[in-house]
This record gives C-alpha cells, sequence and structure tokens, in this order.
C-alpha cells in the first residue's frame, strides 16, 4: 500500500531491529521515503541485505546489518555500525521479536528464555548502547514494538511471549522516565492482529473470519498502520508524548468477544426488557 510522506527524517539515522520482514521492513521503508538513512538490522543477513537494497532501489538511503539483538558485543557493533555510516543515531525501532505456540506444562527453559532473551533483553541492549549516540545528537526518539498481549494474553504465542511483551511495556515506561532530561522519547506501540502474508495463506477461511470479527473496526491491522504510528512517535509531532503505549489493533482490546456477539447479546438484552 503507498502511503504519502507524512513526515520529514531528512538528515536522520534511523537502526529498526527485525528489518528485514512484516511490521519491520515496512517501517524501515517508510523511514527512508521520509529521507531517513536507515539501517536495516536483522538475525538473517541474507534477508537484510535484499531489504536495504530494495529500499536502495527506490531512491532511499539503507545499509544491512546482521545481529542478534540479545547478544551485547554484536549490538555494541551495530551501535558503531549506524555512526560510521550514517554519522550517529537520531531514531531507534526494537521490532525484533520471536515466539512460540506451546501451553506452560509444553514450555522449556529454552524456549522460556530465547524469547525473554529476543524479546526483551534484546530492546534492553540496544537501548542501552544507543543512548549515549543519541545524546550526543541533542536527543532523538525510541519506539519499542510491543503487543496487544502485554495487555492481555496472547491466544497465538505463549506465556513467554506475553511475558516479554508486558515486560517490554514496563520497561518502556522506566527508560522514558531515565531518558526524558537528555531530550529522548520513549514510547511503545502495541500491535494487534496483523493482516501478513503469511497468515492470509495459512490461516483457514474461519480462522480468519473470527480474528477480523474481533476487530470492532472490521479489517486486520496492516503492516502501514503499524509503521504510521511508528513514525507519528518519532516525530517532532510527538515530542511531548512520553512513556506512552499506544494501542495500533482497531479497538480489539476494547471488548471481550467478537463484534457480531456483542451485538447479538445486546439485541436480546433490549428485547428482554432489561
Amino acid at each position: 500500500m503507498d502511503r504519502p510522506v507524512t513526515y520529514d527524517f531528512a538528515g536522520k539515522s534511523v537502526v529498526v531491529t527485525g528489518a528485514a520482514r512484516g511490521i519491520g521492513r515496512t517501517i524501515a521503508e517508510r523511514f527512508a521515503a521520509a529521507g531517513g538513512a536507515v539501517v536495516v538490522a536483522d538475525l538473517n543477513e541474507s534477508d537484510a541485505q535484499q531489504a536495504a537494497a530494495e529500499i536502495c532501489e527506490k531512491g532511499g538511503k539503507a545499509a544491512a546489518f546482521a545481529v542478534n539483538v540479545a547478544d551485547s558485543a554484536q549490538v555494541s557493533t551495530l551501535m558503531e555500525f549506524a555512526k560510521q555510516e550514517h554519522g550517529g543515531l537520531h531514531v531507534l525501532v526494537n521490532n525484533a521479536g520471536v515466539s512460540t505456540t506451546k501451553i506452560i506444562e509444553e514450555t522449556t527453559e529454552e524456549d522460556w528464555r530465547r524469547v525473554v532473551d529476543i524479546n526483551l533483553t534484546g530492546p534492553f541492549l540496544t537501548c542501552k548502547a544507543a543512548l549515549p549516540l543519541l545524546r550526543a545528537a541533542g536527543g532523538g526518539k525510541i519506539v519499542n514494538v510491543a503487543s496487544v498481549a502485554a495487555k492481555r494474553i496472547s491466544f497465538n504465542a505463549s506465556a513467554n511471549y506475553t511475558a516479554s511483551k508486558a515486560g517490554l511495556l514496563a520497561f518502556t515506561r522506566h527508560l522514558a522516565y531515565e531518558a526524558a532530561p537528555d531530550n529522548i522519547n520513549v514510547n511503545a506501540i502495541c500491535p494487534g492482529p496483523v493482516l501478513s502474508p503469511m497468515q492470509f495463506n495459512t490461516a483457514s477461511p474461519e480462522t480468519m473470519r473470527e480474528r477480523v470479527g474481533s476487530v470492532p473496526m472490521g479489517r486486520l491491522t496492516s503492516t502501514d498502520d503499524q509503521a504510521d504510528a511508528v513514525l507519528f512517535l518519532s516525530s517532532s509531532a510527538a515530542s511531548m508524548i512520553n512513556g506512552a503505549a499506544i494501542d495500533v489493533d482497531g479497538g480489539s482490546l476494547l471488548g471481550w468477544y467478537d463484534v457480531a456477539t456483542y451485538f447479538e447479546r445486546r439485541h436480546a438484552t433490549r428485547a428482554g426488557g432489561a
């Protein structure tokens, strides 16, 4: 989906983790389209290189960097790369994340640690390494990509994912408080159900109807919907928003069951005279 360039990030250096595919890829593309110099950081080096190359082919400025965000040495090298390649850092987007689909009794300690390491420890490491660069730039923006699971539970992933995303929101609030005196805004977005090619191709028609039915706005969110929120929070328009967690979910957190059932029960209640 093509969107008009709403914000101007010319002269800004942006690091996006987990940027080779999905939400992260769209975020990287949108920053580049708005003039930003983007580091496409991802565990998969070949995918990151392809994403960066395609951004450059469209006239954007991007460079790829392979990184495991749970490795502090690799994260430090990533920030040094951003400094050398693009002159510093102005925006950090922590999007890298993984999940499993096991119930708690089936979740191994290895499963738990892997998800928490990447989803929660990873943002801690990248933020810690980014702070000196953001401070040197006179301030900047950090946006952490959490999930509506952080405020409820995940219906598609496991407890380790839910816990890691809830922890990420708490970390976002705390870092926002500590970084504010340096003119650094730290916020998060909480994506709801996202329509991705993988989901569209693998979910049954019944499952797709159920997922759409849980969203009052009547459709699943897109990667562009998520990128819209990230670019807003990274712009000067959000200069006084700090420590917030914006739900980008079409209202899916507002109810307890699907929209059709809600209205059926309301109609039944009225018919009964209550």
